[in-house]
């Protein structure tokens, strides 16, 4: 096994510890500073936090300090909830149900016992824990190692559906003024996922051809992987504006304020807990699908470009949140699936059509209900699996 100097590796670490740390600062002790960006800013710590106890028990060589790693894990187990709390703020809602969710720091208390089982080991039995660390054959150790990569990618991929929710639900109502917001959260998610797969290699890699963990795994991979990547979602984090002072913030939460009534007042309808309520639910959405199915069939209302839900529920005479967990809990989609389904049977139909054979691919995309020819393009090939005209043109063939 190629063996990297220790001073070089010292170096990489030092160098990584000392620009997450100027970036936590800079994130954290802001003028006019909001939770978004402290919250941040303790994200980038659990980094730093990993790195400096790999120098601590690697190369300081202090076997009584080995409790040190488990007190680490157990800080890094709470890097799910301070996740989904930075999600929440940089969404414009409220974070605290995290504090009185216990489940969520259940992980952390158990690898904080852990500890104990260090510092009852005698100075002869320390010594040989340490080795047997730094070889990679700690079961306890790497365990906890496993463990963590679980719970990055659980809170990770719960992180991605609370941003792609976040996303459908604002297209779905139209508001406007957070393109931006939308856009690093995620990129942000994203380069986590990546971050997350590399540590995972980078953990496998070793045992797949030495059969067991490696010191450099963590020594070289983790300091590397976070300074590329969490300097790329600084980056992205100014480029996008969403690092805010306070009177930023509240516009920014004034924006969306609109946005989280209507996804509460979704959650509070799709309750499985209320069942009475939902047994009178059940009822009047058998009437709002037939008046839906009319609108939609007869009336053709998914041929008016720009159709958006509040319309649509202006015509049934119903909320958009009542509308959009109609959709959702009923049809298995959502509201700008359902419409581009519609528009995709009519452009199918328009495009083979005797009559508009002759006619050009973005008119057919406006008589369908698409407003741009992009837009026409994109979704219907996504769907379909082919563009319009190559549609077309196996119609051609087929009747030629």
């Amino acid at each position: 096994m190629v063996q990297v100097p220790n001073a070089a590796l010292l170096h990489v670490n030092l160098l990584a510890i000392f620009v997450l740390l100027i970036l936590i600062f800079s994130l954290v002790f802001r003028k006019n500073n909001v939770k978004a960006n402290v919250l941040l800013g303790l994200l980038l710590f659990y980094t730093v936090s990993t790195i400096s106890l790999n120098v601590i028990s690697i190369f300081l060589h202090q076997p009584r300090l080995l409790f040190l790693n488990a007190i680490n894990a157990a800080i890094n187990f709470t890097f799910g909830p301070v996740l989904l709390s930075y999600l929440a703020f940089i969404q414009g809602k409220s974070s605290s149900w995290l504090i009185k969710d216990f489940r969520h720091f259940i992980p952390a208390l158990l690898a904080l016992f852990c500890s104990f089982y260090y510092l009852a080991a005698s100075d002869g039995q320390s010594m040989g824990l340490m080795k047997q660390m730094h070889a990679g054959e700690d079961p306890l150790s790497n365990t906890l190692a496993a463990l963590l990569l679980l719970h990055f990618g659980l809170y990770v991929f719960r992180g991605w559906k609370s941003v792609t929710d976040y996303r459908d639900k604002a297209t779905e109502l139209g508001v406007d003024g957070i393109e931006a917001s939308v856009k690093w959260q995620i990129a942000f998610i994203q380069c986590l996922s990546v971050m997350m797969l590399l540590l995972l290699l980078a953990y496998l890699l070793p045992v797949l051809i030495w059969g067991k963990a490696h010191v450099y795994s963590d020594l070289l991979a983790v300091p590397l992987i976070s300074l590329f990547t969490y300097i790329f979602i600084i980056n992205k984090g100014l480029s996008y504006h969403v690092i805010y002072n306070k009177q930023q913030y509240q516009d920014f939460f004034d924006t969306v304020t609109p946005l989280n009534q209507f996804m509460q007042e979704i959650e509070e309808l799709t309750d499985p807990r209320k069942g009475a309520e939902n047994n009178k639910q059940h009822s009047e959405n058998l009437i709002l699908k037939e008046k839906l199915k009319k609108l939609l069939e007869v009336e053709k209302v998914y041929t008016r470009p720009g159709l958006k839900l509040s319309e649509l529920a202006d015509l049934l005479k119903t909320s958009p949140a009542c509308l959009s967990a109609f959709i959702s809990t009923d049809l298995k989609t959502n509201f700008s699936d359902l419409i581009n389904r519609y528009r995709i049977e009519a452009a199918k139909q328009n495009l083979t059509h005797k009559d508009y054979l002759n006619y050009k691919i973005e008119y057919i995309g406006e008589m369908s209900g698409f407003n741009s020819k992009a837009s026409f393009f994109r979704v219907f090939k996504k769907n379909i699996g082919k563009t319009p005209q190559e549609y077309r043109n196996q119609y051609s063939k087929r009747v030629g």
